[in-house]
């Protein structure tokens, strides 16, 4: 009874931090890209390519002055053929407004109630954000776009492709590789691959 016990607790105290490891990595992506709008459909990772192997280890290198295992990225590469691309939920990212449609109107309410807004200043705040989005022609709207993370099978790197979808001319993304640290926190390691429209 007491080992049940102990290692039902275990499962639950391993799965937590697993839970927690990746809500950090997914916070380190995705933090910073200039726009509270994503949208809610993950993108597929389509830009890599394993003919490319080398171009991308001779990124990394160049940017980080280290030098990476190809095996890994050739792993990243396989693991992306079958990425997730379930919907994201307002769970996963608690600090972004997730958009359905790019020509979608944004309710305030939702966002007044996602982001459990109490205080005037700020409801009048991201009313005016909101409202401005609202009001922005649609191919001028920027909103993010991001893969799920891809593992290498070690689950110590992992990369995210994003896309900020913004004018159709005017817009980039790049694919960006994130190494976990000793104390189980993501770091951005190096940019693989980026673009601009």
């Amino acid at each position: 009874m007491r080992l049940s016990t102990f290692l039902l607790l275990f499962n639950c105290l391993n799965s937590f931090a697993q839970t927690n490891n990746y809500q950090n990595l997914l916070d380190t992506a995705i933090g910073g890209h200039g726009s509270l709008f994503l949208y809610s459909k993950p993108l597929k990772v389509t830009r890599l390519d394993i003919k490319e192997l080398w171009f991308y280890f001779e990124n990394a290198r160049e940017y980080s002055n280290q030098k990476l295992d190809t095996v890994m990225f050739s792993q990243i590469i396989q693991n992306s053929l079958v990425a997730d691309t379930t919907l994201w939920s307002d769970n996963e990212l608690p600090k972004f407004i997730l958009i359905n449609d790019r020509a979608a109107t944004v309710s305030k309410r939702y966002v007044v109630e996602k982001f459990k807004l109490t205080d005037k200043k700020q409801i009048k705040y991201f009313t005016k954000y909101v409202n401005k989005f609202n009001t922005t022609d649609i191919s001028d709207r920027v909103i993010c776009y991001y893969s799920r993370p891809i593992f290498d099978n070690t689950k110590t790197f992992a990369i995210v492709q994003w896309d900020n979808g913004h004018s159709y001319l005017g817009g980039g993304g790049g694919i960006m590789l994130y190494q976990q640290q000793s104390d189980k926190t993501w770091k951005e390691h190096c940019v693989i691959l980026n673009w601009r429209y």
